[in-house]
């Protein structure tokens, strides 16, 4: 397989996981975690992470892929309807790489304070 894209996994296509076998002919470069914070959430035994709560790195495992091998991992993660996909910075070993990773980001703005009214939107309606 030539790998022409890098993709960091974090849930059911890590090695072990249900959706692994989608990776069967990529190229594995190991364990890793984001260089950035986020936070993952779980719903029905299936992982998500979110951009919006920064609160630790994710660890997962990078490949290196096709794009055909792309194409199919977007058609089952939903992207962009269900999980978008972006580009992150990630760090193996000792090595930085930038990859691709799979988000749900809930729908809508953010509630800083946990108070509608205190809102732009939510002021004399």
């Amino acid at each position: 397989m030539e790998s022409k894209h890098l993709i960091f996994v974090y849930g059911t296509l890590r090695s072990g996981h249900s959706n692994h076998h989608l990776l069967k002919d990529a190229n594995s470069y190991g364990v890793g975690n984001t260089t950035a914070d986020y936070s993952m959430y779980l719903i029905s035994g299936y992982p998500y992470v979110t951009s919006f709560e920064p609160r630790y790195p994710i660890v997962g495992e990078l490949y290196g892929i096709d794009s055909a091998t792309l194409s199919v991992l977007d058609k089952m993660e939903g992207h962009p309807r269900h999980y978008e996909r972006r580009e992150i910075s990630v760090i193996v070993g000792d090595h930085q790489y930038t990859a691709w990773m799979y988000f749900k980001d809930p729908p809508g703005l953010l509630v800083p304070n946990g108070d509608f009214s205190k809102t732009t939107y939510g002021k004399n309606r």
